[in-house]
C-alpha cells in the first residue's frame, strides 16, 4: 500500500460537492482577479464566512454540502449575496474587458521595463526622492551627501543641516551618526508603494538652527 494518497482539486470538489466545473482557459484567472479587486467576497459583502461556517459546524456537526448551501441562505440571505457578488465580479470584468482593448504592445513594453527596472531599484530611491521633497516642503536648498559624507553617516543636506536617512522597517541599533546637530529622519514604505516621513524631529532642528 502507498504511503501517501493524492487528492485532485477537482476529484476533491467531485467528492465533496457532488459535481465538476469546467472554464475556459485563463478566465478563472480573469474572474478572481476581477472578484479581488471589485472587493465582490469582501466581508461586507458576503459575510465572514469562517465564523459562519464555525457557527454551522457547531450546529451540524454531520452537514453536507447542501446543508451548508441551506444554512447560509435562510440564516444569511446567502442567494442574494451570491447574486451580488457575481454582479460586482461581471461588472468588473466588463470593465476589464474594455481596458484589454486599450493595451498595446508599446503599453505592454513600458510596462515590463517599469516593473523589471524601476521597481527593482525601488528600495534604493529614498534617498533621491526623500531629500528633494523635504526641501521642498520646508523650501530651504537640498543636496544629496557626496561618498565622503555618506562615509559619515549624512545623507543629504537640507540648506547647511546635514540628516540622515534611515528606514524605520529596519531600525537595528545606534544610527551611524550619532552628532546632536543631525537629526535621523525615519521613513517607511506605504502600502501604496509611497513614502512615509516622520518630520517632528526634523522641524525641531531646522527650527533652532535658524534662531542660532
Amino acid at each position: 500500500m502507498a504511503n501517501d494518497l493524492q487528492i485532485s482539486k477537482d476529484e476533491r470538489r467531485r467528492i465533496a460537492v457532488g459535481q465538476e466545473l469546467e472554464y475556459p482557459r485563463y478566465t478563472t484567472k480573469i474572474m478572481n482577479l476581477a472578484c479581488h479587486t471589485a472587493q465582490a467576497t469582501s466581508r461586507g459583502s458576503v459575510g465572514s464566512l469562517d465564523e459562519i461556517l464555525k457557527e454551522f459546524e457547531a450546529e451540524y456537526p454531520d452537514g453536507t454540502f447542501e446543508d451548508w448551501v441551506d444554512y447560509y441562505d435562510e440564516r444569511y440571505n446567502g442567494e442574494v449575496k451570491v447574486q451580488r457578488a457575481a454582479k460586482k465580479t461581471h461588472d468588473m470584468v466588463e470593465n476589464m474587458r474594455e481596458a484589454v482593448d486599450l493595451i498595446t504592445y508599446g503599453m505592454v513594453e513600458q510596462w515590463v521595463e517599469d516593473l523589471i527596472l524601476y521597481k527593482s531599484y525601488m528600495g534604493f530611491d529614498a534617498r533621491e526622492v526623500i531629500i528633494p521633497k523635504l526641501g521642498n516642503e520646508l523650501q530651504v536648498g537640498s543636496r544629496l551627501a557626496n561618498p565622503e559624507e555618506m562615509a559619515e553617516g549624512i545623507s543629504g543636506y537640507l540648506g547647511e543641516q546635514p540628516i540622515a536617512l534611515r528606514s524605520a522597517k529596519h531600525d537595528e541599533g545606534p544610527a551611524m551618526y550619532n552628532e546632536t546637530d543631525v537629526p535621523v529622519i525615519y521613513y517607511e514604505e506605504t502600502n501604496s508603494g509611497g513614502y512615509r516621513v516622520e518630520m517632528k524631529e526634523l522641524s525641531r532642528t531646522l527650527d533652532e538652527f535658524n534662531r542660532d
